[in-house]
């Protein structure tokens, strides 16, 4: 179940970040905060798809806790106006945890498997937790 979760964006010259943070380690809050921003990207995308846009990209980062997601083109370097950025510092002391990425690709692409409105979309999710010249398919 998706909940009302806050949101505070910054806007640069070029682009609008949507920042949240959340809390909890376990699966089900990590699952919670995951389904969150995946839906609030998603509600982005109306406005944040360009010409060249190829991919909603996940992207990981265990040392900062942070899930970043994007739209981007096939090279992965024109990203779209506005990203989700999402904390998780309850997971930084997991950040060593090999298994941690692959939970994370998991739960998100077992969610937008099922998430209705993302199907609008002729966009690839892809998904990385090191470089994005190493993602994989959701």
């Amino acid at each position: 179940m998706l909940i009302n979760h806050p949101w505070q964006s910054q806007s640069a010259a070029n682009h609008t970040v949507y920042l949240s943070r959340f809390s909890g380690s376990d699966q089900p809050a990590l699952k919670q905060a995951l389904e969150t921003c995946a839906a609030k990207a998603v509600g982005l995308l109306d406005v944040n798809i360009q010409e060249d846009s190829l991919y909603l990209l996940f992207e990981w980062n265990p040392a900062r806790a942070e899930l970043v997601i994007v739209v981007t083109d096939a090279n992965k370097t024109n990203d779209g106006a506005y990203k989700v950025q999402a904390e998780l510092p309850d997971l930084q002391d997991k950040a060593a945890d090999e298994t941690l990425p692959e939970t994370i690709k998991f739960l998100l692409s077992d969610f937008l498997a099922s998430y209705s409105p993302f199907f609008s979309y002729s966009l690839v999710a892809t998904f990385h937790s090191s470089s994005r010249a190493e993602t994989s398919l959701l």
